[in-house]
């Protein structure tokens, strides 16, 4: 049986060439996991391995962006999870909040989801918005770790980058 990272690299995620990231500057690749969730298969099996990292004290699931919101929006159907969706700016029109979906409050434990780690800048946009809430950011799960940022919870990952470009062939 292929591993996840088999089941990636054979939906075409690494992309080799030069690119600029959204935090870390210009890249030799891409890691497009956001390419795979074109597969409900294997989005559910990404969602399912990220949430058999989660607490169990996870009460909502939060994310931001393409990366990761289809996989907190999986997470939170298939586990029953509450959903919170974290804008990267405020909404100029309507009730201007960065937050849509559910809203948690104090008694709330929350899990970040995204689709790669490199500087942590998606992440700590999702917790900062998530603070004013009261709620409790216990951690970050992400699918693919890439880079060495900071960030102010516990992460954990599925795979490196490294480990994704070795079964690519070009690690």
């Amino acid at each position: 049986m292929p591993s996840l990272a088999e089941k990636l690299a054979r939906e075409g995620i690494v992309y080799k060439g030069k690119v600029r990231l959204k935090h870390a500057g210009e890249s030799e690749y891409y890691l497009d996991v956001k390419k795979a969730y074109g597969n409900p298969g294997l989005l559910k099996e990404i969602a399912g391995e990220l949430y058999k990292s989660m607490s169990e004290k996870v009460t909502c699931v939060a994310a931001g962006g393409h990366g990761g919101i289809p996989l907190a929006t999986t997470i939170s159907i298939e586990q029953g999870l509450k959903l919170c969706l974290v804008r990267d700016s405020l909404k100029d029109r309507g009730k201007q909040s960065l937050i849509d979906g559910y809203t948690p409050g104090k008694h709330d434990i929350i899990a970040i989801v995204d689709d790669v780690f490199t500087t942590g800048g998606s992440i700590i946009n999702v917790y900062n918005a998530l603070r004013e809430t009261g709620a409790q950011v216990l951690s970050a799960h992400v699918v693919v770790k890439r880079g060495e940022g900071k960030i102010p919870v516990p992460l954990t990952y599925l795979m490196t980058a490294e480990e994704l470009l070795k079964t690519c062939g070009g690690g």
